[in-house]
């Protein structure tokens, strides 16, 4: 969702992701995709304007490093260690109902401009596996099914 609504707003977007993640990451139109957890790929990053946080600890930290001075951090996570010491600015994302929006990404959906990966789909009395698949990081969204 985050590089289709930045790209939809015509930003440059490099998608950060776990490297089991990196094949089905290219896929979602990002313009570069890096590997979090392999330090040679973030040093190859180039200068970054913002960061769209939703991991936080080391990983963010492992990032701050490539982001411009005044660069913005949003984060649904809140504020980043050392982020404004750096001076970064610090945007807390929350989510809210609009309707115009959700009926504009239903639309997105429908034209195939936007594809949600899907790992798995349970029925919701299998609520258990289904969490416990969603803890290993599937490489994709966990579906409930009624």
């Amino acid at each position: 969702m985050a590089v289709f609504a930045a790209k939809a707003r015509g930003a440059s977007v490099w998608a950060g992701v776990r490297r089991r993640q990196r094949e089905e990451a290219a896929k979602l139109g990002a313009d570069g995709v890096v590997v979090l957890d392999d330090e040679g790929e973030i040093a190859k990053l180039p200068s970054l304007d913002g960061v769209a946080d939703t991991v936080g600890g080391e990983t963010i930290q492992r990032v701050l490093g490539r982001v411009k001075s005044g660069g913005t951090i949003g984060s649904v996570l809140g504020e980043p260690a050392g982020a404004k010491e750096r001076g970064f600015v610090v945007r807390a994302v929350l989510a809210h109902p609009d309707a115009k929006r959700l009926a504009d990404l239903v639309q997105a959906v429908a034209q195939g401009k936007l594809v949600i990966p899907i790992a798995r789909r349970f029925p919701l009395a299998e609520v258990r596996a289904a969490h416990q698949l969603a803890e290993k990081g599937p490489g994709g969204k966990v579906v409930l099914t009624p």
